[in-house]
């Protein structure tokens, strides 16, 4: 079995460096919603229409990639036991992903699109992505932990790799026009390696950590999780290579490509059942409904994702986008947001303090009212939107995008919650020496 312990807290970053990543993420999608809540059903005219497209990459880029970029910062030191060099990149990386993301959104949601702006975005994209992957490249390399989610971040990190450079390709196309050749193989390998093999894979490797932890369910099988990676590697490096030998007009050669991926997945969704089973921790708290709603989602989203090869069916696009990316990997990220940030404040602000002063507990840094009720927006939103491209409704559209500025707004709220409490003075302790300055020695 996997072992749980062994964890380097004393490794872990300031607390201002994974926080500036997840107090930007909701903003990003509160925008995202409003843009939904403001266009309605023109968000539906196509997949790759350049409004959807910008407004997708406000979820992916301003949101997803933002919170991953503040979690890898704060999980490598603590997981693989190696702190990320160069600490002082990550303001950078921040602040160009910030600008990188809105100059993205507004210059190619623009009617028509603004070469200028799409070009410096994708300066500030490519430097934020480079600055970002080095220092973290390095740390997994040099990792001493054998663990296999360092193993899985290290997959996650080359799939980004991968995307990263086929985004530049696209973006570059939008502001200098397009190239004469079929992109739709490329297009496939960008949503495979980025939602898969970025998102999925990192989410799937984390969970082998982070559940027994988290839920004291028993540890990951250590025979599983290596073969489980194993499997996904192989399906995401075979099936962009079948797509460019085959082509998008024959997906069932991709899809018998996948088929070690499929195998793994199916193998993961068995273990984890059997894990929840055995949980120590009965009590089912709003953070592990997150988990299980996405992991339903993740069910329906891959189901999806292997019909496309038997179908032209555009909506079955909005679809998996819509469960993939709002229905699993936003309940996952929002459920360990709501365990990481508490546990961060407290370590970083109160630990030092225990016993000498009274110091406020984990659950008085989270606020449950607001956990609860961001689970039941989750769910409603996710339904509402999938109802919307199902029946092509204005109104549910605009609906969804309001949910979408609401879960945004209630993670910010916990953001700040947390960090609402400053720590108490520490008393003050005499110096030892001072207990003997009116010693007087004994007199012979």
């Amino acid at each position: 079995m996997l072992p749980t312990v062994g964890l380097r807290i004393d490794q872990a970053p300031p607390l201002h460096l994974p926080f500036r990543f997840f107090g930007t993420g909701p903003l990003f999608l509160m925008l995202a919603g409003a843009v939904l809540l403001l266009q309605g059903e023109e968000l539906l005219l196509a997949p790759l229409f350049p409004l959807t497209v910008a407004t997708l990459h406000l979820i992916l880029l301003g949101w997803m990639f933002m919170v991953v970029c503040g979690a890898m910062i704060q999980m490598i030191p603590v997981l693989a036991g190696i702190p990320v060099p160069w600490p002082g990149l990550v303001p950078w990386v921040h602040g160009l992903l910030t600008l990188g993301v809105g100059l993205f959104f507004f210059g190619l949601s623009h009617d028509p699109v603004l070469p200028t702006l799409l070009w410096i975005a994708l300066g500030f994209l490519l430097v934020a992505g480079v600055a970002f992957v080095v220092p973290i490249g390095v740390a997994l390399v040099k990792a001493p932990a054998k663990h296999p989610t360092v193993h899985g971040m290290r997959l996650a990190m080359l799939a980004f790799v991968g995307t990263l450079l086929l985004g530049a390709l696209f973006l570059g196309e939008h502001a200098g026009g397009f190239i004469d050749f079929d992109r739709r193989i490329l297009v496939a390998i960008h949503l495979l390696w980025g939602l898969i093999g970025t998102m999925g894979v990192l989410i799937i490797g984390v969970s082998f950590q982070v559940l027994p932890m988290f839920y004291m369910t028993p540890p990951f099988p250590v025979r599983s999780a290596p073969r489980i990676l194993t499997g996904l590697a192989l399906a995401l490096g075979a099936v962009p290579v079948m797509l460019w030998i085959s082509g998008v007009d024959h997906p069932w050669h991709a899809l018998a490509a996948a088929l070690p991926g499929i195998a793994a997945l199916f193998w993961y969704a068995v273990e984890i059942r059997q894990m929840m089973r055995q949980r120590k921790r009965r009590l089912v708290d709003a953070t592990l409904r997150l988990w299980l709603f996405g992991y339903a989602c993740a069910v329906l989203a891959l189901l999806l994702l292997a019909s496309w090869s038997g179908n032209d069916w555009v909506e079955g696009r909005y679809l998996f986008g819509i469960l993939f990316v709002l229905g699993w990997v936003t309940p996952v990220m929002i459920g360990m947001l709501h365990k990481i940030i508490p546990f961060l404040v407290w370590f970083h602000r109160f630990s030092n303090l225990a016993g000498l002063v009274e110091i406020p507990m984990m659950d008085d840094l989270s606020p449950l009212r607001i956990v609860n009720g961001q689970v039941w927006v989750v769910v409603g939103s996710v339904v509402v939107l999938v109802a919307a491209v199902v029946t092509g409704s204005d109104l549910l559209v605009r609906v969804g995008g309001g949910g979408l500025m609401v879960i945004g707004a209630m993670s910010l709220y916990a953001l700040w919650f947390a960090l609402r409490i400053a720590p108490p003075k520490a008393p003050e302790i005499p110096d030892f020496a001072s207990f003997f300055k009116d010693f007087k020695p004994p007199v012979s």
